[in-house]
This record gives C-alpha cells, sequence and structure tokens, in this order.
C-alpha cells in the first residue's frame, strides 16, 4: 500500500508557538471542491490501489467541505485525520468504523485544555492508531508530560512525545531529552534514536518519494517532511506520479518518517 502526507490546508485554530503553519498565507492553499479532489484521488487509485491518507494541516478541519471530502477519500482509500480534535470526530466517527478510517490526536496544552482534550481521545480510542496521541515536547510543555501519560495509560491510550524540531535540528535540550526517551514507547528502538537525532539517516536508501510522499497545501509534492522541493511533481497534474524507485537520503535529521529508511541492518 502506499502512503501520503496529506497537509490540507495552513488554517488553524490553534497559534502554538512551536508551530509556524497557522502565520503562512491561507491563499496558497489549493482549495478544490470534494468533487474535484474525489478525480484526483480516483486517479491515483486507478494507479496504485488503495492508499493510506494522512490528513494534516494546520487543522484539516478547517478547510472549506472537509467531512465531505473525508468521505469522498474513505469510498476508495484510508483517511486517517491528524487534528487537534477540535470538531465534532462524531460526525466521522458515526459513518465510519475503524477499519475504514482513523483519527491522529496531537494534543497542544497552549490552547486545549486537558480534561476537554482527553474525554474526545477516550471517546475516539478505538480509532485512534494502536490506540496513541501525540505531545509536542516544548520546554514549558514537558513538565506535565508524565502524567498526562499515566492517565492515557489507564484509559489503554499511548503518549508519544514529539521532539521539538526546527531547521533540520531536534532543539530539545538533553535533559528533556531524556524525559523524551523514558515516555516514548519507542524507547530502546531505532525510530526514537533517529527522531532524537542520535542516528543520521543521509546516504541511506530510503522509500520516501517511492512507496511514501508528502502533499503541500499548495499541491506540490515531497518525498518527505524534511524536503521542500516540490521533486516529485504536483498532485492535481494528469500526469503526476510517484518516484519509480528509492533513492539515497541527503538529510541529517528525520524526525518523522523513519520507517521508510532502508537500514543496512
Amino acid at each position: 500500500m502506499k502512503f501520503f502526507g496529506w497537509d490540507l490546508c495552513h488554517r488553524c485554530n490553534y497559534q502554538c508557538p512551536y508551530c509556524g503553519v497557522w502565520k503562512d498565507h491561507p491563499e496558497l492553499d489549493v482549495i478544490l471542491s470534494a468533487q474535484e479532489w474525489g478525480k484526483i484521488w480516483n486517479r491515483i487509485y486507478d494507479m496504485y490501489g488503495k492508499c493510506h491518507i494522512y490528513v494534516s494541516g494546520g487543522e484539516p478541519s478547517f478547510y472549506p467541505n472537509f467531512y465531505e471530502i473525508i468521505e469522498v477519500i474513505a469510498s476508495k482509500h484510508f483517511p486517517e485525520i491528524c487534528t487537534n480534535l477540535s470538531w465534532d470526530v462524531e460526525k466521522l466517527t458515526s459513518k465510519f468504523s475503524p477499519e475504514n478510517f482513523r483519527i491522529a490526536p496531537t494534543f497542544h496544552p497552549s490552547f486545549a485544555n486537558f480534561d476537554d482534550f482527553f474525554k474526545k481521545a477516550v471517546l475516539a480510542k478505538d480509532y485512534l492508531p494502536d490506540r496513541q496521541i501525540y505531545y509536542v515536547c516544548f520546554p514549558n510543555q514537558i513538565k506535565a508530560m508524565p502524567e498526562r501519560s499515566l492517565k492515557l495509560k489507564a484509559e489503554g491510550i499511548k503518549l508519544i512525545p514529539l521532539p521539538l524540531r526546527g531547521d533540520g535540528f531536534m532543539l530539545n535540550s538533553e535533559e528533556e531529552k531524556k524525559i523524551i526517551e523514558d515516555l516514548s514507547p519507542y524507547k530502546g528502538s531505532q525510530k526514537l534514536e533517529y527522531q532524537l537525532q542520535n542516528t543520521s539517516p543521509k546516504g541511506k536508501l530510503c522509500r520516501a518519494g517511492s512507496d511514501y510522499a508528502v502533499i503541500r497545501v499548495d499541491g506540490t509534492v515531497d518525498r518527505c517532511s524534511q524536503y521542500k522541493n516540490g521533486s516529485v511533481g504536483k498532485i492535481t497534474d494528469d500526469d503526476f506520479s510517484l518516484f519509480s524507485e528509492c533513492s539515497k537520503c541527503e538529510k541529517d535529521y528525520c524526525p518523522i518518517e523513519s520507517q521508510w529508511i532502508i537500514d543496512d541492518k
């Protein structure tokens, strides 16, 4: 199955200090109807079959006709929504089973009340991938992570710490890295080594671009979140296709998508 990360829009109802997406210009967003997106995703289906589509933003629920677009995608593909849970998730969970649809929540303490977020996450936990939620490790948010992790764990939900990053580097201090490592369910894994920038992907073959790609808000497509050159093409072009083979990574840091790296081991 091919995977796509889809940055649907810049729009967001939060203004988190560690995210610059909400500062960008929404006029750059490609705004198409559910029918127009359906035509594009039907073409992708004809090429690659059913794909896993990770819909993100900004906050994707703020995109015009969001619910209709997800329904159109779900008719042939597997949508997963990266969201702050500020919307009524029952509008979609009432229509889809967990086998056909996923919600990947991220908690943002600067703008969300944990108890409210917690209740929504528990109600939707059957739809959470591997029963997990994400939490960005911004310095003033880390102190409460262990307690919140325990509360989530009591409901069978895992907290996934996301290291703070910027300009291609991991920005957390050594003390913060220790907290991340202690809380992460990836502890002891190669994935965490990549996240903490203890291991570099540079020079390694990677399936990003051939089995996975990131669609930006303007429709351009990159190999992964670390690339911003549109080298894979544009999703709205009739001749769009993924790379035909793997290629070597040119980046020093892989904070999110290391599962696509072909390790030497």
